[in-house]
């Protein structure tokens, strides 16, 4: 079950590719040739990077480094982070196969790089060329400057969507400022700020340009003791309600309440964990979730602990997207209820699982 994060991704989203679509896209002749040939002449590189998000309330940084090589393999390792469960995590990929850890789990995922489910900032890196022509096609930008940034010479550049454009890039309709040095010609810095609806800061501490980067980086080995898993294993199999039961290996819970509209659409098992899936409302979808295995909770909301069916219990809710994750445990099973759903809403349910 994947999180979405889409305020923060996308604000940083903007903040990583602004700028390589500024390159083709200011007037400046010589910013735009120097930007090309570090491009074509960059075969690998590495990198210690800062982003700082805070988006309707909610904070997050990080300090990450970042190994690549081309054609296709990358390393980023999480130094430090806001979020004490993202330090130390990685994502790695080798060209052909991909490998994500969660130290706070002690678990590796396996499996195409694409199917994934990675926490910032390593989800910004999928994808990251398709990213950059839909930014080209939705900026406009325009030379405002030099300064100084990290005692670094650069120009400054300003850019904002375009008026007629029909993409999402930058979200609340912001602006994003960059900054790109003078003699490496990459991007030192970038800021976002978007009103009332957030702002965000990326900046490069320290990079090198074709260090000649060992081939043993984009090799991962597990660490001793923890759990591999196969992404493609946790690809759902569809059940119905009474072989879910069957097969679960504990008692199943259903709700007796479900909000006014929802009805049960769907059940299925991914790995050892059962889902039943609620939707057909205009208001409310969300899934019931149980298994030996927790659900990794978003990276942002607001949290509170309370309690539900007699077990201490925790709550993260996204009041922007209306969005609740609720999750306890009941013995060995974890069971969570999330998805487009109040808290008030979840809690119901929740307490009328049997």
């Amino acid at each position: 079950m994947k999180t979405r994060k889409w305020i923060v991704l996308s604000i940083l989203l903007v903040l990583v590719v602004v700028l390589a679509g500024c390159g083709k896209r200011i007037t400046a002749e010589e910013i735009i040739d120097k930007m090309q040939e570090t491009v074509d002449s960059t075969q690998d590189a590495h990198a210690v990077v800062t982003a700082e998000v805070n988006v309707q309330g909610i904070d997050l940084s990080v300090r990450a480094e970042l190994w690549e090589k081309t054609p296709d393999k990358f390393r980023a390792e999480v130094l430090e982070a806001s979020q004490a469960s993202l330090v130390g995590t990685t994502l790695v990929h080798d060209g052909a196969n991909g490998w994500f850890y969660e130290p706070a789990r002690n678990l590796v995922t396996v499996g195409a790089v694409e199917d994934l489910d990675t926490p910032l900032p390593q989800e910004v890196l999928v994808g990251l060329q398709e990213i950059i022509q839909h930014v080209l096609n939705a900026a406009d930008v325009e030379l405002v400057g030099e300064e100084t940034v990290a005692g670094r010479q650069a120009y400054k550049l300003e850019a904002s969507p375009k008026e007629d454009s029909t993409e999402q890039l930058f979200p609340g309709n912001g602006t994003a400022t960059v900054w790109v040095d003078k003699d490496q010609w990459i991007v030192l810095k970038a800021a976002y700020v978007a009103s009332a609806f957030g702002q965000g800061t990326l900046e490069v501490q320290s990079f090198e340009l074709n260090p000649g980067l060992s081939g043993d980086l984009f090799a991962f080995e597990v660490p001793e003791g923890a759990t591999v898993v196969d992404v493609e294993a946790q690809e759902p199999v569809l059940l119905t309600l009474d072989e879910a039961r069957e097969q679960a290996g504990f008692p199943l819970l259903v709700p007796a309440y479900v909000p006014a509209g929802a009805t049960l659409i769907e059940v299925f098992r991914a790995d050892q964990a059962f889902v039943l899936r609620y939707d057909h409302s205009p208001e409310v979808s969300f899934t019931v979730f149980q298994g030996p295995e927790e659900v990794g909770p978003p990276s942002l909301g607001q949290t509170q602990n309370l309690a539900v069916r007699g077990q201490e219990a925790t709550a993260i809710t996204d009041e922007t997207g209306g969005n609740t994750f609720l999750y306890w445990s009941e013995g060995d099973i974890t069971v969570t209820v999330a998805g487009r759903i109040s808290l008030d809403e979840a809690l119901k349910v929740a307490e009328s699982l049997e």
